[in-house]
């Protein structure tokens, strides 16, 4: 709880500090502190949320956690067509990141009983979760690709910002709908076939958008697919690592590899995206895509599928007595 409140507060001074000065340098600061604010306080919710849950149903609580998490985020994205002035937009966020800390201080909730964690090195995770490690990379390549320069696919289009704030909304309303179903049929029939659905879905879609030029509501909705392609997969390669997890004293270590190496994929998607497009204008960026989706396909077809235990109901003793 500690930890939220000091990410919190933190994260909410840098997004203030932006109204002070509009230097580059400055904000190129601020955002640094605004990035470690942002994964700290994933990692403590998600370490909260694996502590407390179930292999046999971890999925669809990621899954809610995903759900709440992508409607607040698409919610956020329309406030780009609203046209607000930039220490509106600074303002109204540090606003609500310190609103969500006020339920923990106002409502007495205890705090998981960790276990004592120990360092894994991400050479050693790898040997334990290939899948969740190559999972989370390419997730944080293609989801955090997607906030940063789906904006510049639009735009070199020859569309305006509206539609840009509509096109990224379509992209996590498609991750909302996805975390709906998807939870569900990933306790059921594994993370491995659940990973390779998502990324298929998504490698079709990119596929259209290279052999068709395709009407601005046709993009929509296939913004609408490549979102329940890309957005569940982070939670796979979650719940994915949790499965093959043996100790749980490295379950904390464990889900911050995990993280570490969605950050470092959110770290390199957007700069690789920003090379392509460069050069290749929107085509860079389908075909950054269809080669990231078609890799993960084929990296987790050779690996094993871990379908969780049903759950066994146990007769109980009991003493009968007569009328």
């Amino acid at each position: 709880i500690r930890s939220f409140g000091l990410f919190g507060a933190i994260f909410g001074i840098s997004a203030m500090l932006h109204t002070v000065s509009e230097n580059l340098i400055f904000w190129a600061v601020l955002r640094f502190f605004i990035g470690i604010c942002y994964y700290g306080l994933l990692m403590v919710i998600e370490s909260w949320l694996n502590e407390k849950s179930k292999n046999a149903i971890r999925s669809r609580i990621l899954g809610f956690y995903e759900i709440v998490f992508y409607l607040a985020f698409g919610i956020g994205v329309l406030i780009i067509a609203l046209n607000l002035s930039k220490h509106s937009v600074f303002i109204l966020s540090a606003t609500l990141i310190l609103l969500s800390s006020l339920p923990l201080n106002l409502i007495k909730i205890k705090e998981p009983v960790l276990p004592a964690s120990s360092p894994i090195s991400i050479p050693k995770i790898f040997d334990i979760a290939p899948l969740a490690i190559v999972t989370s990379f390419i997730a944080g390549m293609l989801i955090n690709g997607f906030f940063s320069m789906a904006s510049l696919f639009i735009l070199l289009q020859g569309f305006d910002t509206k539609a840009v704030s509509y096109f990224i909304f379509c992209g996590v309303l498609g991750g909302f709908i996805a975390q709906t179903i998807i939870g569900t049929i990933s306790d059921k029939l594994g993370r491995k076939f659940a990973i390779i659905t998502c990324a298929s879905i998504g490698f079709i879609t990119m596929l259209i958008f290279i052999f068709f030029k395709l009407h601005l509501y046709m993009q929509y909705f296939l913004g609408i697919t490549l979102g329940i392609g890309i957005f569940c997969l982070y939670a796979l390669a979650l719940a994915r690592a949790n499965d093959v997890l043996v100790s749980k004293n490295k379950g904390v270590e464990l889900g911050r590899g995990v993280l570490f190496c969605y950050s470092l994929g959110s770290l390199f998607g957007p700069l690789i995206l920003g090379f392509l497009m460069q050069y290749f204008e929107i085509k860079g960026f389908i075909w950054f895509y269809i080669v990231s989706l078609a890799f993960l396909i084929l990296f987790a077809i050779n690996k094993p599928n871990i379908l969780n235990k049903k759950f066994k109901k146990k007769p109980g003793n009991m003493v009968i007595f007569d009328d």
